[in-house]
């Protein structure tokens, strides 16, 4: 059980770290695209919100598993549980949002 809690710990740093480069990388293609209508400032602001959540519920879920001594501190938990569940809330909301955008060919 020790080498799972070991792994997982290992994705949510990666995703930490990873997340937010690849939703920068995706939203300037996104932007750089002529043929696409430009997004609404709430698109945008979900996309923000997202690069700061996700790393930060992941870099902190991630380190909190190495050291379980973290995981006992209430502020620690409360900041991962929030981020995270702010990030589902984000995401969720984007996806909802995505649906309403209109496409290239409107």
């Amino acid at each position: 059980m020790d080498i799972l809690y070991k792994v997982g710990s290992a994705a949510l740093l990666l995703v930490g770290v990873l997340y937010p480069l690849g939703a920068i990388y995706m939203m300037m293609k996104f932007l750089t695209r002529e043929d696409l209508p430009r997004p609404s400032p709430a698109y945008m602001m979900l996309h923000f919100v997202l690069i700061a959540t996700v790393p930060l519920a992941g870099i902190l879920g991630g380190f909190a598993a190495f050291a379980p001594t973290l995981w006992q501190s209430q502020v620690i938990r409360m900041i991962v549980y929030g981020a995270g569940l702010l990030s589902v809330v984000a995401f969720a909301m984007l996806l909802v949002s995505s649906r309403r955008q209109p496409s290239s060919g409107e």
